[in-house]
């Protein structure tokens, strides 16, 4: 075993030890790279990511348009006396300064939105970046499309690869690689991979199709 993989496995049992919840393997697999510098977490849900980087010494900043997942969010911190500091905002009204995150986080977010949404997102994203400054995607590939949506009563296609699904009010874009890897030509691709990975956060595990993404601002 590497000493790189050795310190992967000990995070791993150290987050779910202290939270009972998983960050994503990828975070924890390159977390490393991640400069002694603030995090951002958008769309923490549970804050399974955001707290992960917190117990490792960031100061984190997380936005999610739940109420909920925001105050629990801040319960937990302040039961760790950890540096976090939850925003409860559409993420769309989020600004991001400039330069400034180590680390910017969107795991299972960029599917939630139209392409013109997600353009103005991936903007911000990248210019908060600060020097050596990473970003990580997790969205649904275009392979999901037929577990996730295909079967429903009532969907509307609004866009290439984008539905409209009036049950839930939402939208659902389904990305390829080759879209993902376009988001931010500037970055240095770290890791990129499509595949069928299993979601263990349901009361009945289930298999999904991702695409995970991280990159670095070289400059």
């Amino acid at each position: 075993m590497t000493t790189q993989n050795k310190a992967w496995i000990e995070e791993y049992q150290k987050v779910v030890v202290n939270w009972g919840i998983e960050p994503d393997w990828v975070l924890m697999r390159y977390h490393q790279l991640v400069s002694q510098g603030p995090v951002l977490d958008l769309g923490m849900g549970n804050g399974r990511n955001a707290l992960f980087f917190a117990e490792l010494g960031h100061a984190v900043d997380c936005v999610d348009v739940s109420k909920t997942w925001v105050k629990k969010c801040q319960e937990r911190a302040k039961a760790k006396n950890l540096q976090m500091t939850a925003y409860n905002v559409d993420l769309r009204s989020f600004e991001i300064p400039k330069r400034h995150y180590s680390l910017i986080i969107a795991s299972k977010v960029l599917q939630f939105f139209i392409k013109s949404d997600i353009k103005a997102l991936v903007e911000k994203m990248y210019h908060g970046l600060a020097r050596r400054g990473l970003i990580y995607l997790q969205v649904f590939s275009l392979e999901e499309f037929e577990y996730y949506l295909k079967h429903k009563r009532e969907i509307h296609l609004v866009e290439p690869n984008t539905y409209y699904v009036p049950k839930y009010k939402l939208h659902y874009h389904f990305y390829t690689k080759e879209e993902v890897l376009s988001l931010f030509p500037k970055l240095k691709v770290i890791h990129c991979v499509e595949g069928l990975e299993s979601d263990l956060r349901f009361k009945k595990p289930r298999k999904e199709w991702i695409i995970n993404f991280l990159g670095q601002r070289i400059r």
